[in-house]
């Protein structure tokens, strides 16, 4: 089993654009909105090759925070089999400029798996479209506990790419 906290991911400009679009259409600028991106682990690296938002795999999540139900899990792993994908981080959008993780999403992780990121967007998804500079990464850890990776390159476990 590949050790998840070593992978890179590389995430394509034009995904990760497409993504910070959608998520701040589907917030309206008025309630937090989310996504799995999903992709193919090779080694110590992956490519991010497509997301799935929250609402189009559970329509009643976006409660004005997230409310991801036990159906949407099952649209997600089904998508997931079907296409030989699996989820590479997720991401979700908070009210402001503050990325810092909520009680919420550090005591209720999307995927509970050592080495999982979660990324959080401000401003309901009003965020660069061409960098990371302004989100939060976040590294499980297990048993609630997370690390920040910082702007420190060396700390960084996801990288936008050209292709």
């Amino acid at each position: 089993m590949l050790d998840n906290s070593q992978t890179v991911i590389r995430v394509p400009l034009l995904l990760w654009a497409a993504l910070v679009v959608d998520l701040a259409r589907r917030g309206g600028g008025e309630r937090e909105s989310g996504a799995f991106v999903l992709g193919r682990r090779k080694d110590s690296s992956c490519k991010a090759s497509s997301y799935l938002c929250y609402d189009d795999l559970d329509p009643t999540s976006l409660t004005g925070g997230v409310d991801f139900h036990a159906s949407g899990y099952a649209a997600l792993w089904e998508h997931c089999r079907k296409h030989s994908l699996e989820v590479l981080f997720d991401t979700h959008t908070h009210p402001g400029n503050d990325v810092r993780q909520s009680d919420i999403d550090r005591m209720h992780p999307m995927i509970p798996q050592v080495g999982h990121l979660a990324v959080i967007l401000p401003r309901y998804g009003r965020a660069s479209r061409w960098s990371l500079r302004e989100v939060g990464i976040y590294e499980y850890r297990g048993n609630f506990r997370w690390d920040t990776l910082g702007p420190n390159k060396s700390q960084r476990r996801m990288r936008l790419s050209l292709w």
